[in-house]
């Protein structure tokens, strides 16, 4: 799993940043420690990310549903990588696990 931060800002816009890429996206509260998000995470253009099946990518569309717990947000969902091209080149099972930091 790749290091990343994020912010969710209060008016349900995110934004990430990780060594390769950055990223915006939105979210939204649907239940008393769940949330919904989603992003599109565009790679670096010094780097060159290849995808598992050898196709240069561009971008990857994330969603994701997560549940907090206390300064803990762990979810599951899905991730869309494409191409320069906007053509999808695969997707995956996506997880993430993140901590509060001050």
């Amino acid at each position: 799993m790749d290091d990343y931060t994020v912010t969710f800002e209060p008016d349900g816009s995110l934004s990430v940043t990780t060594k390769k890429s950055t990223g915006t996206g939105s979210w939204t509260v649907t239940g008393d420690t769940e949330l919904e998000f989603s992003l599109r995470e565009d790679f670096n253009l010094d780097v060159t990310q290849i995808s598992p099946n050898g196709h240069r990518a561009a971008y990857i569309r994330i969603d994701i549903t997560a549940r907090h717990d206390g300064d803990t947000l762990t979810g599951e969902g899905k991730a869309v990588v494409h191409g320069p091209d906007d053509v999808v080149i695969y997707g995956t099972d996506a997880t993430t696990e993140a901590r509060r930091v001050s």
